[in-house]
């Protein structure tokens, strides 16, 4: 894995039947550096019986013919072999058919989502992709892949140091290199906030930063918008959802009005507090009564025998489900009221009589 800059994040699609991209494709192909990836004929058998079921007694044609092209990730020095966009997401979304029907797809597809974040935010930018949803998303997080993370961020030794949201954007377009990603390497800013927002203007925000004080300002930005948000919290190895409807006539307060004002004060004095005062706060700001006993407990347990508020990787991968599944019902303009939902997963094994 080559570390990354944000100027050749995108993997470069190469036609065939282009003259000019022919010779980038045998460039590539001539350089012992670069590895090939052929299983063209794997496409074409798969796709052959999708296409059978799905156009009876209709002619496609011949997939080889019009649909060859060449996918190069410069991260990993490699090209691939792949049908054309049509054709591939036909044979890579088949195994939703009838959970998500191709009207249900369509729209999820082409809603658009902004996710900040992407320690929590990589789960759902990953589960996205896989389910064909939100074809466009901006990412935005300053912090870059550490040791610590490794026991809830999918990634691999070989890439620390490197920016958390060019690896979620990695991993997208290695599953799907038709995607559209915008990248905000040094995270949400005062600055640039209204083009995160706004410029082209997203469909939902997925809050998920560890900043309290810009918690509050991108949600004052968002309602100003009418734009969504959801947030999900680790709770243990339970989750509290948060959502907020800021696209509904009938607007929420912020965080639904489950934080005082008291606690906003707080935040706004965030850079006077002590660190004990800080890691309090950050208990507060979705509220004691609603925590895990042992969730509790370690936070007062941070900076005396833990480094940090604890976060495990069962929990994070449920918050990208929960995420996705929310985002999904939302494109698809179910009605999902604005409100913090509980979602217990330490009773599974309970017993039904």
């Amino acid at each position: 894995m080559i570390k990354t800059n944000i100027k050749n994040i995108k993997p470069l699609i190469l036609f065939s039947s282009r003259a000019v991209d022919k010779k980038i494709i045998q460039r590539l192909k001539n350089n012992p550096k670069v590895q090939i990836v052929d299983e063209f004929t794997m496409f074409t058998s798969e796709l052959n019986e999708i296409l059978d079921l799905k156009f009876k007694n209709k002619k496609v044609g011949n997939i080889k013919s019009f649909n060859d092209i060449w996918i190069y990730y410069p991260w990993r020095l490699s090209l691939v072999h792949l049908v054309n966009k049509f054709f591939f997401r036909q044979l890579r979304l088949s195994r939703n058919n009838n959970l998500i029907t191709i009207a249900e797809q369509k729209k999820f597809l082409n809603y658009k989502v902004g996710i900040v974040g992407m320690n929590v935010g990589y789960h759902a930018a990953i589960c996205l992709a896989l389910e064909g949803g939100a074809e466009k998303m901006k990412f935005a997080d300053p912090d870059i892949l550490t040791p610590t993370s490794f026991n809830r961020f999918r990634a691999s030794l070989v890439e620390l140091g490197e920016n958390k949201t060019i690896l979620s954007a990695q991993q997208v377009y290695e599953i799907d290199p038709f995607y559209s990603l915008e990248l905000y390497t040094k995270g949400i800013t005062h600055k640039n906030i209204d083009k995160f927002l706004n410029k082209p203007k997203i469909n939902l925000l997925i809050e998920e930063m560890d900043n309290l004080p810009l918690k509050i300002f991108i949600r004052e930005k968002a309602k100003q918008y009418h734009i969504p948000v959801i947030m999900v919290t680790g709770n243990a190895e339970n989750l509290i959802l948060d959502i907020e409807r800021y696209d509904m006539k009938m607007q929420p307060k912020l965080l639904n009005g489950y934080l005082s004002k008291k606690i906003i004060d707080k935040i706004s004095r965030i850079s006077l507090l002590t660190k004990p005062e800080k890691v309090k706060l950050a208990k507060d700001f979705i509220g004691s009564r609603y925590l895990h006993k042992r969730l509790l407990q370690s936070f007062a347990e941070v900076g005396k025998t833990i480094p940090g508020i604890p976060q495990i990787a069962e929990t994070s991968f449920l918050r990208g489900l929960v995420l996705t599944q929310v985002t999904r019902r939302m494109a698809n303009n179910e009605y999902i009221p604005s409100g913090r939902y509980k979602i217990k997963i330490d009773n599974i094994f309970n017993i039904l009589c």
